[in-house]
């Protein structure tokens, strides 16, 4: 289940939406998003397609192996039982008030450093004299409605503003600046991330101190409030056909990926992966 409560009975777990048309990786992410509290805000990226990547690339900080699951050890019967794909909630999950009235749409997940649930950015109110807006909603005030088809938010016309976005946040500089001063600065890493920045970025494995390119990241299973896991589609080089899913690293553990970056480093070599299982998104159960 991706919602915790400490009012179980109250929420229906989250079915598996139908999938829809995978996303392929990006070539160029472009998009910020901040808060009025400045709590997260996103570097853009501009990455090159994966065909003009080396097919290897000097690191000099080498992935750690701390806390390295065993892919021998590691199946996907919990991803199964209890796992959320994040990209098809945001893709499919319908915005709903208080009382009912639909208001918009999913548009990302926010996440903390360590990988945890502490947000979600929706776009609402067009039918409101304020048009359309995006807002961010804690993690905590976010319900699922009764079907298990939509969220229910705390935003109303009244309340909008409690939730919105600085009105600059999508205007076309801020959408191709770089950084943002006092927000973005390497002091304030490691910061706050969106679902959509990972989604997409190049996935590689380790060659001896340097990485060789392994697919993309196309989708994160989430359980229990946190990324559990990260879905990559292989090139044709590893099999080509169907999804795997590895353990999640992220930077707070000292391992593969740092927000703002466009490569997933995973902890594994080539040989590592050979045997790996085809993750199948038909055998979700949550």
């Amino acid at each position: 289940m991706l919602f915790r409560t400490a009012r179980p009975a109250d929420r229906a777990t989250i079915p598996m939406p139908a999938r829809r048309a995978r996303r392929r990786p990006k070539e160029e992410d472009m998009t910020k998003f901040t808060t009025t509290a400045a709590l997260f805000a996103a570097t853009a990226l501009t990455a090159a397609p994966l065909a003009a990547q080396d097919e290897q690339a000097d690191m000099t900080a080498p992935i750690q192996d701390a806390e390295v699951v065993p892919l021998t050890q590691w199946t996907y019967d919990d991803l199964y039982a209890e796992g959320v794909s994040a990209e098809a909630f945001i893709d499919d999950m319908e915005v709903y008030s208080p009382n009912g009235e639909e208001i918009g749409d999913m548009e990302d997940i926010i996440l903390s450093p360590e990988g945890d649930v502490i947000a979600i950015v929706a776009e609402v109110g067009g039918f409101w004299d304020i048009g359309d807006t995006h807002v961010s909603v804690p993690f905590e005030e976010v319900e699922m409605t009764d079907d298990g088809e939509g969220i229910t938010v705390p935003v109303t016309e009244e309340t909008v503003e409690d939730y919105d976005f600085a009105a600059d946040t999508f205007d076309p500089q801020a959408m191709s600046d770089e950084t943002m001063p006092g927000v973005d600065d390497a002091m304030f890493a490691p910061r706050a991330w969106r679902a959509s920045e990972l989604i997409g970025d190049y996935a590689r494995l380790r060659d001896g101190d340097t990485f060789m390119n392994y697919g993309y990241v196309s989708d994160l299973v989430l359980s229990e409030g946190q990324v559990e896991a990260v879905v990559v589609q292989p090139t044709g080089a590893y099999g080509g056909v169907g999804y795997r899913a590895y353990p999640y690293y992220g930077y707070a553990d000292g391992a593969g990926w740092t927000a703002g970056s466009p490569y997933y480093d995973m902890p594994y070599r080539e040989q590592d992966v050979e045997d790996m299982q085809r993750f199948d998104y038909g055998d979700f159960t949550s």
